[in-house]
């Protein structure tokens, strides 16, 4: 059977080191860097495939997600080419 889980995904700002720190509350070790949000955001994505196919390979079971209470909001960042 086909499970849909949403897993909250925090992205953290280090100036000292110069890059972003992402990390699922939820699923204990699953975190991840990028040099810039988008990397940090992208590489996350690949954690969580990567620690879902861990846990499965190994029979473990599948952590449930956290519940968020309150306001999420997410800064998505374009770039493009804008015409005068």
């Amino acid at each position: 059977m086909l499970r849909v889980l949403t897993y909250p995904l925090a992205v953290e700002r280090h100036d000292e080191d110069g890059g972003y720190l992402a990390y699922f509350p939820s699923l204990p070790g699953c975190q991840t860097w990028g040099e810039t949000y988008e990397a940090a955001v992208h590489n996350a994505e690949e954690a969580l495939a990567v620690y879902i196919e861990t846990l499965t390979a190994n029979g473990d079971p599948i952590p449930e997600p956290n519940i968020i209470e309150g306001p999420v909001s997410l800064c998505v960042m374009v770039r493009a080419d804008i015409a005068a």
